[in-house]
């Protein structure tokens, strides 16, 4: 009797308890299996980025939102009380950004639920890379509202 001499090589180690799999992972189907420490290393290394884009997303939507008041202030003429409406394709541009970032930040979210301690810590660092090279723009709103949020009255 043959024992196992037609199991597959290579089968995913799926764990829902904290685990450091590498070789032989598998993240969200069975078309992402790991088969080498490279191909992990290299995924690890596109998690941190996806995470750091996602705050550069982020930003983006910041950045567009701005341009839109700033080219609305420019028409408008001072004092004149006209209400800001954004046109359908700016709201859908709009839309956009956040489906790509809540799209992304969802698979992420599914990859931290593998409980795979280099997906978890390459999450984690990407989004403090991801924070720290994207949000500086984020100082300059919470300088010019001063202490007005730390306070209820």
């Amino acid at each position: 009797m043959d024992m196992g001499g037609d199991m597959p090589a290579h089968v995913c180690k799926i764990s829902m308890l904290w685990n450091w799999y590498r070789v032989d992972a598998c993240f969200i189907s069975t078309q992402w299996h790991i088969r080498s420490e490279v191909a992990f290393a290299f995924t690890v290394i596109c998690i941190f980025i996806l995470v750091a884009l996602v705050e550069g997303v982020r930003r983006f939507g910041r950045e567009y939102d701005r341009r839109l008041i700033k080219v609305h202030q420019a028409k408008a003429e001072p004092g004149s009380g006209v209400p800001f409406a954004l046109t359908w394709p700016q709201q859908a541009t709009r839309a956009t950004i956040f489906g790509v970032q809540f799209g992304a930040a969802y698979i992420l979210m599914l990859l931290a639920m593998y409980y795979n301690g280099y997906i978890i810590f390459a999450i984690i660092l990407g989004g403090t890379f991801g924070h720290f090279v994207f949000s500086r723009d984020t100082v300059n709103q919470v300088a010019a509202e001063g202490d007005k949020g730390a306070s209820c009255c």
